[in-house]
């Protein structure tokens, strides 16, 4: 339960109003909103960006009279966290932080929760002392459970089959460690890679791939027909690819939806598995990376009735999500939002999903052609892919309906140029478009190892190769020359596995359709120009966005560089 849903009107008055954090109307019209009702009125505070993370957490404390506490920079032992079992922990939202000689402290978000005291102390047997940690803090930190995932699967492997039963119980614990352990890391998808000796179990987490695990080959086949089963698949085709979806419960009762791909290599079937489950939450604007200016023109935006907003990017740069996290703030009962996305990731109380199906002819057009049909306010096409979805969608956005989108471009402004080439006329495109954001991902440092070092010979290598970048580092900078400049990495620990990094999040550039910038569409201007024109009129490229972040310690300057210049590295 969310912290604020415990609280009454009154208590949430006297937190959030009576402190001047935000004004009784505002206050109002946040508590009646349905994002509330659902998540608690301290996100939605959040998620709108009235206040930060920490601002919210540090003003539920002060009510609480409790000491607020943020969990990444506290040095939280292992053997601490483990006293209280993780079950426990992930239900009732505590984490156990220190143990002391006469006490217990326990982050929670509910400390006064008396009867959760009362269970707490007659478990460790001692005095339990409280600290506010907002819910989504503790919720990004029960990772700290996890453990080594080649031992417990080695364990598993060890253990002697029963000869008694027919099925190698061994099997189904693996397949259901792999995916425990997946989630407690917070990973996107599970690769399991057929090589001629073994099975070899990977982890996608922040973007990257790390092997995590090899199974003998022996137990292959076995794995693979245990998917199959679990998600109705044919467990006697291996020679076509197989789509199929598993709902999981882990062992502290979250429910975890997997898509399943299950395809043929020249070694022997391979597999991989997209966790999507509560842990992929829809995030807000600003918790996304968003900087303020951005964030205004975004929401300017969505403030219109009718119009188009386009996410750009490749794939996996969280299009998807910046959408999500779009919708989130108009989702509103007085309105009707639908969508259409392949597949659906995430279910959206309140909104109208549709998923496409090719093979009931349920496509991206023929669907957006049935939801015009609805009577929509808003309309949520996961994907522009062909020259029919575009006609429909800029067609939809003109006739009164507010339309968000992705497309498939490098930067924002050759989202013109790729939709001009679908066959959109000029004077259609630069009447519908309001707003087109370009984005990237990129590894956050490590809160719990950061450090500010001063420019070495490494990075100084990395702006060699990309000379027309330092000018711009040292403007942001406000430095003359690199000499004596500060950036951040992490040393790397245990919460980041030594890799100095720990979560993603976002670059951006933010393109505001001007006068100007129609004029230069209707003449069928090149993306550079276009380009030119939004940063003379302030947009921020991703580059620029990106260093800001690495001169604020949220990311590093190496991996600004991986992800926007990743060709000359």
């Amino acid at each position: 339960m969310n912290a604020s849903m415990t609280l009454t009107y009154q208590a949430l008055q006297e937190i959030f109003v009576d402190s001047g954090a935000v004004s009784q109307e505002q206050f109002n019209t946040l508590q009646a909103t349905k994002e509330a009702k659902e998540l608690g009125l301290e996100r939605v505070l959040v998620s709108r960006g009235f206040l930060s993370e920490k601002e919210v957490g540090q003003l539920m404390s002060f009510w609480y009279r409790v000491p607020f506490v943020e969990l990444s920079k506290k040095d939280i032992r292992p053997q601490d966290v483990v006293l209280l079992p993780e079950a426990f922990a992930r239900a009732h939202h505590v984490l156990v932080i220190s143990q002391q000689p006469e006490r217990v402290i326990v982050a929670s978000s509910t400390p006064k929760d008396t009867v959760l005291r009362s269970s707490l102390e007659k478990y460790f047997r001692t005095e339990v002392q409280f600290q506010y940690a907002t819910e989504h803090d503790l919720r990004q930190h029960f990772f700290l459970y996890q453990e080594d995932p080649d031992i417990r699967i080695q364990s598993i492997l060890k253990r002697s089959p029963v000869p008694q039963e027919q099925t190698d119980t061994r099997v189904i614990d693996l397949i259901d460690a792999i995916i425990d352990m997946g989630y407690q890391r917070g990973v996107s998808d599970i690769h399991l890679e057929p090589e001629e000796a073994y099975l070899v179990i990977r982890y996608r987490q922040d973007g990257l791939l790390h092997d995590v695990a090899r199974i003998p080959e022996a137990f292959h086949e076995r794995i693979m027909a245990r998917l199959k089963v679990l998600s109705r698949l044919a467990t006697d085709e291996h020679r076509k690819a197989q789509d199929g979806k598993i709902s999981h419960k882990t062992p502290w009762g979250s429910d975890v939806e997997i898509r399943l791909s299950i395809l043929p290599t020249t070694q022997k079937e391979k597999a991989v598995m997209r966790l999507l489950s509560e842990q992929a939450q829809a995030y807000s604007l600003v918790e996304l990376g968003l900087q303020t200016g951005d964030y205004q023109k975004i929401a300017d935006a969505m403030e219109k009735p009718w119009g188009m907003i386009l996410a750009t990017g490749p794939t996996g740069c969280g299009k998807t999500t910046t959408l999500y996290a779009m919708l989130q703030v108009l989702n509103r009962r007085e309105v009707n939002i639908t969508t259409i996305e392949d597949p659906v990731e995430v279910d959206l109380e309140g909104i109208n999903q549709i998923q496409v199906d090719e093979k009931t002819g349920l496509t991206f057009a023929k669907g957006l052609r049935s939801i015009v049909r609805q009577d929509p306010d808003i309309i949520m096409v996961g994907e522009i892919r062909d020259s029919e979805t575009a006609s429909i969608a800029i067609n939809a956005a003109m006739t009164g309906h507010l339309v968000l989108s992705t497309l498939h471009t490098n930067d924002a402004a050759t989202a013109f140029v790729r939709l001009l080439d679908m066959g959109i006329e000029p004077f259609l495109l630069s009447s519908t478009v309001n707003v087109v954001v370009a984005q990237r991902l990129v590894r956050k440092v490590c809160m719990n190892c950061i450090e500010s070092v001063t420019f070495n010979g490494t990075q100084k290598k990395l702006l060699e190769k990309t000379p027309q970048i330092q000018p711009l580092l040292l403007r942001l900078a406000q430095k003359a020359t690199v000499r004596g400049l500060r950036v951040f990495h992490g040393k790397g620990c245990k919460v980041c596995h030594g890799s100095g990094y720990k979560g993603r999040i976002g670059v951006f550039e933010t393109l505001v359709v001007t006068d100007e910038i129609r004029e230069a569409v209707m003449t069928k201007k090149h993306a550079d120009e276009i380009e030119q024109i939004a940063i003379r009129e302030g947009m921020d490229s991703m580059l620029t966005d990106g260093l800001r972040k690495a001169l604020l310690g949220q990311t590093t300057l190496e991996e600004v560089l991986r992800v926007v210049y990743e060709e000359v590295l």
